[in-house]
């Protein structure tokens, strides 16, 4: 099992261990800080992360995308999800990878994917 620490920003989100890799790596984050907590140290980043397992949790129960209405709400949170290189993992080495926005699940469930344009 492969650890890391995640970042957004300078921000450490929490430690993951890798239970999965595939296309996609998955596993277990424990967070650094209570994003459930009113009010949150960063909320715009606790707000993407309740609403990110919200949408895991419905994609889970078999709801189709477009039938979430949810693309309102995701708007808000453009600038930590399209085009950015806020996110990062860092391994055990020291080693810093650059990934794509994570998705977070119930039961501090985390998916995650390298960004290909910076392998």
């Amino acid at each position: 099992m492969k650890k890391f620490e995640l970042y957004w920003k300078e921000l450490n989100i929490g430690s993951i261990v890798e239970t999965n890799w595939d296309m996609r790596s998955s596993g277990d984050i424990l967070f650094k800080f209570d994003y459930l907590a009113e009010p949150s140290q960063n909320k715009h980043l606790a707000d993407y992360i309740q609403f990110s397992i919200r949408y895991s949790l419905l994609l889970g129960e078999g709801v189709e995308e477009a039938d979430m209405n949810l693309s309102e709400e995701e708007t808000k949170f453009l600038d930590l999800i399209i085009d950015t290189t806020d996110w990062y993992i860092i391994n055990e080495k020291g080693e810093k990878k650059i990934i794509l926005c994570p998705i977070f699940h119930e039961d501090n469930g985390i998916t995650w994917m390298t960004d290909p344009k910076y392998f």
